[in-house]
């Protein structure tokens, strides 16, 4: 049974000079190696949470456990800075904080800050790089001359060169392509196969229902759901008070079914899912 990467208990916190709570009385459990997808409307609390998870703000009461560091309302920034050792941020449009003159310097960047000697900082870069599907020879380039998703790539990069055992996505195809979403959610189910746990905060219901194995759904800075991704998507009701939205496979399926076509799964989560769910159909028709 994996074990726990992140607990949170009871947890509050308003920011300053406020008097709403930004979450209230949240309690989760994130496993290691889960593929977690945040989802809920602006103002929901997604991003106050994994704030938290980050060590960027300390709770006003309540607790986490993050990778086994201990955080509560009287945690010292020094300590918070510990979790940054474990957990990696890419914010929503993290090419935008690219500023180094050269790819390599920017990858560079956090592990140098951590200490590291050069070499192994270097050989981290060169990891890295290939992580991400990036040729070593941009590692001189600037990165303010690549394309939209090759920038992204890089800031990524800089996030996995120290090695996060929790890497947190705040919206990580905003912006993109087909093609560039496509690849970058491919890298990162690479690295959830590999063990990194991830948290991937997100609108877009299709990257839940294929990617996801847990969900937490927020509302008014509470958790409204904690469950998988068949459980959620089958409660139509509960997804209309959360204004959320099926993924397309789902309501071809639906769409299917009432107009009499039956399938064994009704709530396909992909649409290869949907296609076999189709084909097998048309076989038992055929048969009858």
């Amino acid at each position: 049974m994996a074990k726990a990467a992140i607990t949170v208990k009871k947890l509050h916190y308003i920011y300053p000079n406020s008097t709403n709570e930004a979450l209230h009385n949240v309690s989760l459990t994130i496993k290691e190696q889960e593929f977690v997808a945040i989802i809920g409307q602006t103002g929901s609390g997604k991003s106050t949470l994994v704030s938290l998870i980050d060590g960027l703000i300390k709770p006003s009461s309540g607790e986490l456990n993050v990778a086994g560091l201990e955080i509560n309302a009287t945690t010292k920034a020094e300590y918070l800075s510990k979790i940054h050792h474990q957990v990696g941020f890419v914010f929503q449009f993290p090419e935008q904080q690219l500023f180094a003159e050269t790819v390599a310097e920017d990858i560079a960047f956090g592990p140098h800050n951590l200490g590291w000697p050069a070499k192994k900082i270097e050989k981290a870069v060169d990891e890295v790089l290939k992580m991400v599907d990036l040729p070593l020879e941009l590692k001189s380039h600037s990165p303010f001359a690549l394309s939209g998703g090759q920038m992204r790539r890089v800031a990524i990069a800089g996030v996995l060169a120290m090695d996060p055992q929790i890497l947190i996505l705040d919206e990580p195809t905003a912006g993109l392509d087909t093609q560039a979403t496509n690849d970058l959610l491919k890298l990162i189910k690479e690295l959830n196969k590999k063990g990194t746990t991830i948290i991937m905060v997100t609108h877009q219901m299709e990257q839940v229902a294929y990617y996801a194995n847990h969900v937490i759904a927020m509302s008014n800075g509470q958790v409204v759901a904690d469950t998988t991704p068949q459980q959620l998507f089958n409660d139509a009701q509960r997804l209309k008070k959360l204004s959320l939205t099926l993924p397309v496979s789902v309501e071809v399926a639906q769409f299917l079914s009432k107009d009499g076509i039956t399938l064994k799964n009704t709530e396909p989560l992909t649409l290869d899912a949907l296609a076999d769910e189709i084909a097998e159909a048309m076989r038992r028709k055929e048969n009858e």
